[in-house]
């Protein structure tokens, strides 16, 4: 049997759409596929690292992590749907009204949101040590603290900031954005499906336009090794100062 599972972001969102994703693949390739969704980063990553996920639909930072650590093989990625970051607060509209400490709430600090959202911040000539930093499990709960007026500012994937009510987003101000454009999320498969590549990556990019629609994507294509390059110098960079930070 062959288990997939999803980032924990997507977990939460369009999951019919995601049991719908296994149940193609297994007509597709002819092989049993459990779908198994996570709710937390942590258990979702520590679950593919122990072996037991065989096909994820991974964020950045884990998909190069795990292609590190245990040779997954990144096969696909969405059509022009790249993460982009948003830096939001309740009770600022400018950078400059901040006082310090700024108190500052992330998903993750092991993705690429948490990254870029440091990248901006840097951009915006904010002194990093002047911030004090807490980690809530997940975009949503992101939202919810920073409407809560308990932190000065967030960092949210742009993604979970537009599929936001209009309520919610009225009650937000839009401090930053990112908008790099090649940062993305990407179908991987462990080393033990190297004989089914072609074929699963086949099937992914022949997903039907109704399976799309139930999971938020217009396609996905092929990944090129430019691509994994430029994101694997940026996560191990990254990985490299979390590591040199811990030890």
């Amino acid at each position: 049997m062959i288990r997939f599972s999803v980032d924990p972001n997507y977990a939460g969102k369009n999951l019919p759409g995601w049991f719908m994703v296994a149940s193609y693949l297994q007509k597709s390739i002819g092989q049993r596929v459990k779908f198994i969704p996570y709710k937390d980063f942590d258990e979702a990553r520590n679950v593919v690292l122990s072996g037991t996920i065989d096909i994820v639909y991974a964020n950045p930072f884990d998909w190069v992590f795990f292609m590190n650590e245990i040779g997954f093989l990144p096969i696909a990625k969405p059509r022009n749907h790249f993460d982009e970051v948003i830096i939001c607060s309740k009770k600022y509209k400018s950078y400059l009204e901040l006082t310090k400490p700024i108190k500052i709430i992330s998903a993750h600090k092991k993705t690429f949101v948490h990254m870029v959202g440091l990248f901006l911040l840097e951009k915006a000539e904010i002194d990093l040590d002047s911030c004090k930093f807490n980690f809530s499990g997940s975009y949503q709960s992101v939202i919810k603290n920073v409407l809560q007026s308990e932190y000065d500012i967030g960092f949210v994937l742009s993604e979970v900031y537009e599929k936001s009510s209009v309520i919610i987003k009225n009650q937000l101000n839009i401090l930053d954005v990112s908008n790099d454009g090649f940062v993305f999320h990407a179908f991987c498969i462990s080393p033990r499906l190297i004989e089914l590549q072609e074929s699963i990556t086949e099937s992914i990019l022949n997903f039907n336009s109704k399976l799309l629609d139930d999971i938020g994507f217009e396609g996905f294509e092929t990944i090129s090794e430019d691509e994994i390059f430029t994101i694997s110098s940026l996560a191990n960079e990254y990985i490299g100062s979390l590591n040199r930070e811990a030890s």
